[in-house]
């Protein structure tokens, strides 16, 4: 994804991590259990977001 794509808002979803690395929805869950991404936050009952500045600040260890 090009800098020109990044998103606006803070708060990204998982299909769109998986859009922006290439890789499954799947593998954004175990990056985060693994400790390569940031822990997600739990917003709402079934709503759960990544904060998108701790993911670019995160992304060397990707």
């Amino acid at each position: 994804m090009s800098t020109s794509e990044l998103p606006i808002r803070k708060w990204v979803t998982d299909k769109y991590l998986s859009e922006y690395y290439g890789v499954s929805r799947m593998t954004i869950w175990r990056w985060s259990r693994n400790g390569k991404l940031p822990a997600p936050v739990k917003i709402g009952e079934n709503t759960t977001r990544w904060n998108f500045e701790q993911i670019q600040a995160s992304e060397s260890t990707v």
